[in-house]
């Protein structure tokens, strides 16, 4: 994972960022370029609403020049401390759109966003920016959370060796691989996990199981220096499991692959991956496999 570019999506109307902050800590062990953007929309600024087309044209300029004040503001102090950074305010609906026009634009190689715990029926409904970002957002993405990260903990590798969930071969590697990097920007040990579950009446004993999720999980680490120490294989379905070795090791972050498949199907029964952002409690970058 070479970063040259990162793109932080700010929430303006907010007192704290996150997701800025976050990036700043990364930054402390590498250089990068770094794009706030925020992505803004509101109801009383479309056409035939309140306002004519002449009123709404400066109203809207008038409401993105106040937002890029607000983002100027938050970059002033970052390039004071010799950091390359520039900022763009978008008029945007929905607002995960401009943010992945964004990265294809500019190449960016990871995205940063504030994400909060969401009911049942907005990740039913598909209604938040992040869930759409987790399908459509073509670079890694790092969902965080209020947990302040620290320098004596884990950075933690979601790894699926056996394919149970159709991932694409590949998408192990890339996602230690990344997990390795992060773990090194914040001076954490990096450590791997498998958590499996066994369907009832598979036709698979659970013996076997066990051993055959071992061999794949030893084969992928077999690419790996890793101490055994820092090597965890769970019988368990992946969200229990990872919430399991979450209260354990107490990560700054969780890196596991994001995988589109049917959305009608994930409509009904979610994915795991959308579970599990909800369920943890640490921060989750997501790796999706390459094209």
């Amino acid at each position: 994972m070479n970063i040259k570019k990162v793109l932080v999506v700010i929430e303006p109307d907010h007192e704290t960022q996150p997701a800025l902050d976050k990036v700043m800590m990364l930054a402390r062990n590498a250089d990068f370029d770094i794009t706030l953007i925020a992505s803004d929309y509101t109801d009383y600024l479309i056409e035939g609403y309140y306002f004519d087309a002449a009123d709404l044209s400066r109203l809207r300029a008038e409401y993105l020049d106040e937002r890029r004040a607000a983002l100027e503001a938050l970059a002033e102090p970052i390039r004071a401390k010799g950091h390359n950074v520039s900022t763009k305010a978008v008029w945007g609906h929905p607002g995960f759109q401009a943010v992945v026009n964004e990265v294809e634009e500019q190449q960016i190689d990871l995205v940063v966003s504030h994400t909060r715990k969401h009911g049942a029926l907005s990740r039913l409904f598909l209604t938040n920016d992040d869930w759409h970002l987790v399908r459509s957002c073509p670079a890694p993405l790092l969902l965080v959370k209020e947990k302040e990260w620290t320098d004596d903990t884990v950075v933690l590798a979601a790894v699926d060796p056996k394919h149970a969930r159709h991932k694409p071969l590949g998408l192990d590697h890339k996602i230690l691989d990344i997990a390795l990097v992060a773990g090194e920007l914040l001076n954490n040990e990096t450590h791997v996990v498998h958590s499996y579950g066994q369907l009832p009446f598979a036709g698979v004993y659970p013996g076997d199981a066990e051993a055959s999720h071992k061999t794949a999980f030893e084969e992928l680490l077999a690419d790996y220096n890793l101490p055994e120490e820092q090597q965890h294989l769970i019988e368990e379905s992946p969200e229990f499991g990872l919430k399991q070795i979450e209260k354990k090791l107490q990560p700054n972050m969780i890196v596991m692959g994001a995988i589109s498949r049917n959305v009608l199907t994930e409509v009904f029964i979610g994915s795991t991956t959308e579970k599990v952002i909800d369920y943890l409690e640490c921060d989750v970058l997501l790796v999706k496999p390459d094209k």
